[in-house]
């Protein structure tokens, strides 16, 4: 039976600080108890000190990490990927693809399905972030013009369900722009599957986004980035977005993506059950300044700022965490809050919040302990310290 507790903890609760420990068991979260409140006895004892204790973040829209993508499409690329990802707080993701032909995306979701029954080590892969080839052309961003899917060409839809048949259960998100002419059909594709259809890289306008809402889009990818923006006589589908309580956006908080006001706002309006802070990460994440790859394009980094050469962003440099330090540091949100967009919110979003997502009993003992400057110290997967 192992046993576990901790104390000396500055708790982040879904809905509370407070200042104490918890106890597990086989991995699972048993008691949490405020200081003063437990007696000490439990054979393996671990001290926090005062830091900060945080449920594990998920990422549903990362790349890369440690030098690694996931369009590299090997067992070993992956298992990079995760291990920096842990490293970074990241306790479990969804590895996102860039436009590709359909032969490199079937061995690269072939690849993500056999590492993700066998792997033993480093963040959870949840499944897997489809983002493109639908997308507009004009809304790119650093996707190659070359590999999105002619929108004059048919088969689309039969596509996706075929690669939905052949890897059942892998696929979460799509990424597409409803706008296209097969906009309709991918999403019933996805409804019939379970999969999230999410409107990203591209041109929709208000009418388009609201047709796309009865269809049944909630879904909105990297919101403010690869779309139109904001007009006042061409409001588009950013202000349905902010204006519909049922569409959930993404949001990269990094500071370098959406302007730290513009990231107030969409919080100000949008519940707080309807964002989840992404990173968007690349190969770039935990690596120094310098040239990189992303979608076969290359990409230049300083100072954590990712850029294709004709200044596009393309992609982060930044691991998840930055997102909760611009929401606490920057724009003073309150812990409990800032950690939510990060943890139990991708959590419901994926169904998976019964088990992660928040310290409460009889979940996951899967957590990271944090300096009061967001710096990572420890992190735990089921009650085992893995960094």
């Amino acid at each position: 039976m192992d046993r576990g507790l901790l104390r000396g903890a500055t708790l982040v609760l879904p809905d509370r600080i407070c200042h104490g420990g918890i106890i597990w068991q086989d991995g699972i979260l048993k008691e949490i108890f405020e200081e003063g409140q437990q007696a000490f006895n439990e054979t393996t004892v671990w001290d926090m000190e005062g830091d900060l204790l945080i449920p594990g973040l998920i990422d549903t829209h990362v790349h890369g990490a440690g030098g690694c993508d996931v369009m590299d499409g090997t067992p070993g690329s992956l298992q990079t990927l995760a291990e920096a990802l842990l490293k970074e707080g990241t306790t479990s993701f969804l590895p996102t693809t860039m436009s590709c032909s359909p032969e490199q995306l079937k061995r690269v979701l072939q690849n993500v399905a056999d590492f993700q029954r066998g792997h033993f080590w480093g963040a959870e892969i949840l499944g897997l972030h489809l983002e493109g080839p639908f997308i507009a052309e004009k809304f790119r961003g650093a996707q190659a013009t070359e590999q999105i899917w002619d929108r004059a060409k048919d088969g689309s839809a039969q596509f996706l369900a075929n690669l939905l048949h052949e890897f059942p259960g892998l696929l979460k998100i799509l990424t597409f722009a409803p706008e296209r002419p097969d906009g309709q059909a991918l999403t019933k594709v996805c409804l019939a599957h379970g999969v999230i259809p999410s409107a990203g890289h591209t041109a929709a306008d208000l009418a388009q986004m609201e047709l796309a809402v009865q269809w049944g889009v909630r879904h909105i990818t990297h919101a403010f980035n690869a779309m139109p923006a904001i007009h006042h006589r061409n409001p588009g589908l950013l202000t349905k977005a902010l204006l519909d309580n049922a569409i959930t956006l993404e949001i990269i908080a990094d500071g370098v993506h959406i302007h730290p006001a513009v990231l107030e706002l969409v919080l100000r309006n949008k519940p707080p059950e309807r964002v989840c802070l992404i990173s968007d990460g690349t190969r770039a994440v935990g690596m120094p300044d310098g040239e990189y790859e992303l979608g076969g394009q290359k990409t230049l980094v300083r100072q954590c700022k990712a850029l294709l050469p004709d200044g596009t962003i393309a992609g982060s440099a930044y691991p998840l965490r930055q997102g909760l330090k611009m929401l606490v540091q920057k724009l003073q949100y309150p812990l409990p809050e800032a950690v939510r967009y990060a943890t139990s919110n991708p959590a419901k979003l994926l169904g998976i919040d019964n088990r992660v997502g928040s310290l409460e009993i009889n979940k996951e003992a899967t957590f990271i302990r944090l300096s009061s400057d967001f710096e990572i110290k420890q992190v735990w997967l089921q009650g085992r310290l893995v960094f």
